[in-house]
């Protein structure tokens, strides 16, 4: 994909999993659309993991969650999300990510935490989940990219 980016799917939700002794987190994990498939888990907070598998599994809550209230001002707005960015990641562990809001054309990028932006990737419609190509060097899942 130009740019370095690549085309994900969200291919896991765990809500629960060991993060340090006795503590619990969450966890999303990412796959590649195309080969080779690769997938890359991130480690995120138990609320973020409901969210996020809330609008993976297309769970519609009786109310409106942050994000869903999030996605609602976008619409009023007339703007919305048309694609989320995982662009970096420090120590193995540490994620940042981008929204893409679309507004009469112009496009802004909005910075958040992977997490929240997985949330709203979710519940946009139509809205491209992707992440840079130097996540995966990064994370020693692909060959490092040649110099230019």
């Amino acid at each position: 994909m130009s740019g370095g980016l690549v085309k994900v799917l969200v291919s896991d939700v765990r809500t629960a999993v060991p993060a340090t002794p006795g503590v619990e987190a969450g966890r999303v994990t990412l796959q590649e659309e195309s080969h080779p498939y690769r997938s890359l888990s991130i480690v995120i907070a138990q609320p973020e993991a409901r969210a996020i598998n809330a609008a993976w599994s297309r769970v519609v809550a009786p109310r409106p969650s942050t994000w869903d209230l999030f996605i609602a001002a976008l619409d009023l707005l007339g703007a919305r999300i048309v694609r989320v960015v995982v662009a970096s990641v420090e120590e193995g562990r540490h994620f940042f990510a981008y929204a893409v809001i679309d507004r009469d054309g112009e496009l802004v990028e909005l910075p958040a935490r992977p997490s929240d932006a997985l949330a709203l990737a979710l519940r946009a419609s139509e809205a491209e989940i992707l992440v840079a190509e130097q996540v995966f060097v990064d994370l020693g899942l692909a060959d490092p990219l040649p110099d230019n």
